[in-house]
């Protein structure tokens, strides 16, 4: 799974006692979700002032300007969802270990003073095997952590001319490695002999797998494999380690070098710029054409209109499962959202996608038709996906009872229904 990144600057500043306002230490990128190990922020405050983490999921990041972030209070899982805090030490410098299951913007308080803000990216870890399964076939398996479905991978061989593609697709939620969300792919006509291979997730050319989530592209180890009854072929073994992706990260504040701005009150909607309209210029009048009349041609055919604003909405979401909270998966999957069809069509629900306030993602990876007027109900935990009820596979539970929103959109990125509650009410919504 890998270890945290070497290179986490925390060079010690001078005493802070002369600051107003706390600061935030440029942020590491966190190896996969680790709650055992997980990735350490810094930064700088009065010394013995109580900083309090905040954080929003990267994805609404591009929705607010500065003077609109929303101020989310960071939750403590382990200590009942209260705050988390720090305080500084005799030098004014504040250290919080935060695991990371996707990218966030990131800032600390202290009361109604805030620091910059800062960028958290995640690097996408993998379990990744391959195994011979006789006649040149190989069979592979990619597992990746942080679990999201809808992340590319490629698997590729080492030749004499480098590395090739020889198979790729998406991660899926039910994909490799005991269930947990990964890809597969069996490819035959290998080279018989020890040929090396890996599986690249993610865009190498980038160094981003997932735009939305602030995930960080990454190979796996390379495994050599004894291929037999395969094709004819030298089978060379590369030298040199993989490249490690750390592509730029511009942070939306610049390095402090003053006190701080506080930003306004909070909103936890990302605010949708409003679409421009430009006007058709009128023609000028023209004389009569004497060409002769072009023959008519053949339409060709149009893209069928994107989905309208409200063509599936959510009916209703249960942020609060029936019964004692034990975390088992029958009370995870008590939570559940639901969508519903309001068109007089069927829809194509494949790459649409649900996230809540806080980042977590459930993606319809395979296409999945919903028919008019009808719903589909996607429960949090574990189970077998049927027509009507979808699992999203997590471990633990996803909607905050106090307030949280939840918000859909194409495989285009279009935003076509948000859900949003303030307090725990009856412990479900019908939006």
């Amino acid at each position: 799974m890998g270890v945290l990144l070497a290179g986490i600057t925390v060079a010690l500043a001078g005493p802070a006692s002369a600051a107003t306002a706390p600061t935030f230490d440029k942020a590491p990128i966190a190896n996969g979700f680790n709650t055992s190990d997980p990735v350490v922020f810094t930064g700088t405050a009065t010394p013995g002032a109580t900083v309090q983490l905040y954080e929003d999921a990267y994805q609404w990041a591009s929705g607010y300007s500065k003077a609109e972030l929303s101020r989310t209070p960071a939750k403590d899982y382990s200590n009942n969802e209260g705050p988390v805090t720090a305080t500084a030490d005799g030098n004014g410098r504040w250290t919080i270990r935060r695991p990371m299951d996707s990218g966030h913007i990131l800032m600390v308080g202290i009361g109604t003073d805030y620091s910059n803000r800062r960028y958290a990216a995640v690097r996408v870890q993998q379990v990744f095997t391959a195994t011979a399964a006789g006649g040149g076939t190989v069979n592979f398996s990619v597992g990746v952590n942080p679990g999201q479905p809808g992340l590319p991978v490629a698997i590729q061989r080492y030749t004499a001319g480098g590395w090739s593609q020889i198979a790729s697709g998406f991660t899926s939620a039910t994909g490799a490695d005991g269930g947990v969300t990964g890809y597969s792919a069996t490819v035959g006509g290998q080279p018989t002999g020890t040929p090396t291979y890996r599986a690249l997730v993610g865009n190498a050319t980038s160094g981003i797998a997932d735009s939305d989530n602030l995930l960080i592209s990454s190979y796996s180890v390379n495994l050599q494999v004894a291929v037999t009854g395969g094709s004819d072929g030298a089978t060379p073994a590369p030298s040199g380690a993989n490249p490690v992706f750390t592509p730029a990260i511009t942070d939306p504040d610049p390095d402090p070098t003053t006190t701080p701005v506080s930003p306004s009150p909070s909103r936890s909607t990302p605010v949708s710029p409003s679409p421009s309209r430009s006007v058709p210029a009128s023609p000028s009048p023209s004389k009569p054409s004497t060409s002769p009349t072009p023959k008519p041609t053949t339409p060709k055919p149009t893209t069928p209109p994107a989905p309208a604003v409200g063509s599936v909405q959510f009916t209703r979401i249960q942020y609060n499962a029936p019964g004692v909270d034990r975390k088992t998966n029958k009370s995870i999957n008590g939570e559940y959202f639901r969508l519903t069809n309001k068109t007089k069509k069927s829809l194509d629900l494949k790459g649409w996608t649900v996230r809540d306030a806080a980042g977590n993602l459930y993606r319809f990876t395979t296409s999945y038709t919903l028919k008019a007027g009808k719903n589909v109900i996607v429960r949090t935990g574990k189970g077998t996906n049927t027509t009507a009820t979808r699992y999203w596979g997590k471990k633990h539970h996803v909607w905050n009872n106090g307030g949280d929103s939840a918000l859909l959109r194409t495989n285009a990125n279009k935003t076509i229904d948000t859900c949003k509650w303030t307090k725990p009410g009856k412990g479900y919504t019908n939006c």
